[in-house]
C-alpha cells in the first residue's frame, strides 16, 4: 500500500515537472516564432524546393543544381556558382526586420541574401561577404560594414542583421556578437523583387547568377518582421527548424505518464 502511494506521488511529481518544462519550452519557442515570415531549415534533403516552416508560406525554389548536405542543424544546402534559391518578395521597405542565417563559405565573398528592384540608392537589399572576411548590410549606396576578419572560410558562422526603424538603427551580429551598427540617414525603400539566397539578381549587369555570387553552404535562413533583442538572437542561434513544432512532444509523453497513473 505504501509502495503504491509512493509510486503514485512519484508519478505526480514527474508529471508536474514535465508540465513546467513543456510550458517554459513552448513559451520560449512561441516567442521566437512571433513575427517569423520566413524559415528555411532545408530538412527535405532532396528535391528542388525548400519549404518555409513559418506561417507565411514563402517557399523557396532551387534555381540550378540542388546539392543537399549536412548543415549546421540537420540538413543544409550547398550553393555553387550556378545555383541560388528564389523565394517570394518579402516587404522590408521602411520596416523593422531581422534576417538571420548560417553560412559555411568556400570563399569569403559574395552576396548571401538579397532583393533587387533597381540599381539606385536604397532599392537593392544585399547581405554580402567581403574579400577579407568582412560583412556588409547593404541597401545600395547606403551600407554598413564590419571590420575585416569576422568571417573565415570553411567554418560555420551565424549572421544576423537587424533594422530598428523606431531607433533608426541597424546592426550586424556575427555568432551572436554585435560587430557593427549605425544610424542610416535613409531607410531601405524597395517595394518589389524576389528574395534570393545565394546571389544578387542584378539584371542590369547582364550576367544572370554570376554577379557577386556566394559559394558555400547555407542553413536555417530566417526573416522576422520585427526587431529581435540580443537575448532572442542568442536563443535563436541554438534553435533548429523554427516554426515547425514545439521542441517538446508533450502530447505523447503526457499520454504515456497518464496511462501509467491510471493502470496503478
Amino acid at each position: 500500500m505504501v509502495d503504491n502511494r509512493m509510486k503514485r506521488y512519484g508519478i505526480y511529481l514527474v508529471l508536474g515537472i514535465f508540465f513546467c518544462i513543456a510550458f517554459t519550452s513552448k513559451n520560449a519557442h512561441s516567442k521566437l516564432t512571433d513575427g517569423l515570415v520566413l524559415a528555411l531549415s532545408f530538412e527535405e534533403g532532396k528535391g528542388n524546393a525548400a519549404a518555409d516552416s513559418s506561417s507565411a508560406g514563402n517557399n523557396a525554389k532551387v534555381d540550378g543544381k540542388a546539392d543537399w548536405v549536412d548543415g549546421k542543424h540537420g540538413k543544409g544546402i550547398n550553393i555553387d556558382e550556378n545555383t541560388w534559391l528564389v523565394a517570394p518578395y518579402i516587404p522590408f521597405n521602411e520596416k523593422n526586420f531581422t534576417v538571420q542565417f548560417w553560412i559555411n563559405c568556400k570563399l569569403h565573398k559574395g552576396v548571401v541574401f538579397s532583393q533587387y528592384e533597381k540599381n539606385a540608392k536604397n532599392l537593392s537589399l544585399h547581405f554580402r561577404l567581403g574579400d577579407k572576411g568582412k560583412v556588409d548590410l547593404g541597401f545600395y549606396g547606403n551600407d554598413l560594414a564590419t571590420k575585416d576578419g569576422v568571417v573565415t572560410s570553411g567554418a560555420w558562422h551565424n549572421l544576423t542583421f537587424v533594422m530598428d526603424v523606431s531607433k533608426k538603427t541597424r546592426k550586424t551580429y556575427v555568432n551572436g556578437e554585435e560587430k557593427a551598427s549605425d544610424k542610416p540617414a535613409t531607410l531601405y525603400a524597395a517595394k518589389t523583387g524576389d528574395t534570393i539566397i545565394g546571389g544578387w539578381n542584378r539584371v542590369d549587369k547582364g550576367v544572370k547568377k554570376a554577379y557577386q555570387k556566394y559559394i558555400g553552404k547555407v542553413d536555417e535562413v530566417r526573416v522576422w518582421s520585427r526587431v529581435l533583442s540580443q537575448d532572442e538572437i542568442t536563443a535563436s542561434i541554438g534553435k533548429a527548424s523554427l516554426g515547425t513544432s514545439t521542441p517538446v512532444d508533450s502530447a505523447g509523453k503526457i499520454t504515456t505518464i497518464w496511462g501509467m497513473l491510471k493502470s496503478d
